[in-house]
């Protein structure tokens, strides 16, 4: 299964990154959303302090990190605690985010396959992920390289439901380039 802390180690340098990307994307009066995991942790650690920003989350260890940060709102769904990847969970959380709206969503994977589509590991955070998905205007996957060709057990997205893919030069081309040639969506390899 999944473990938040396992997560944490690997592929350290390109999260920190991929979160560099992401943060640069932040603007000022933004409302995000930052989904479960490491490299969402990673993007929270990094948020800008200079700035307004209103903060969507549903993870602990996001929260945790957000919640020091003075010039942030911060929104966090309740519920069932899951310890090993530090995710909340029930439909009291949902309806809070179904009826929120942000700018940018920072959705994490565990796999991403062309054909396939986006998938993670816990399958009870797929319906959270595709509100998460719904509620935002800007759509922004944020995976490591190792993530990609990847299939796991919960899909709950096509690579056509995000307007940004943020990953690291790692990447492999034949996995990059399906993704360059739709055309429609910004790839980043940092």
């Amino acid at each position: 299964g999944y473990s938040l802390q396992l997560a944490k180690t690997a592929m350290h340098e390109e999260k920190l990154r991929i979160a560099k990307k992401a943060v640069s994307l932040i603007e000022s009066d933004d409302i995000i959303i930052i989904d479960a995991g490491s490299t969402g942790e990673y993007i929270a650690s990094l948020l800008p302090t200079d700035i307004p920003l209103t903060v969507i989350c549903y993870a602990l260890n996001i929260a945790a990190v957000v919640s020091s940060k003075k010039n942030c709102t911060l929104i966090v769904t309740g519920g069932y605690f899951h310890q090993s990847s530090m995710v909340l969970e029930s439909n009291e959380g949902l309806a809070l985010l179904k009826q929120n709206r942000a700018n940018k969503t920072f959705i994490t994977a565990s796999g991403v396959n062309y054909e396939l589509g986006v998938t993670c590991s816990n399958f009870f955070e797929r319906t959270t992920k595709q509100t998460a998905i719904k509620s935002a205007s800007t759509r922004i996957l944020v995976a490591d390289s190792s993530k990609f060709g990847v299939i796991k057990t919960g899909h709950y997205a096509d690579i056509t439901d995000f307007d940004i893919i943020i990953t690291d030069n790692k990447i492999k081309e034949e996995q990059a380039e399906p993704i360059r040639k739709l055309g429609n969506i910004t790839l980043y390899c940092v």
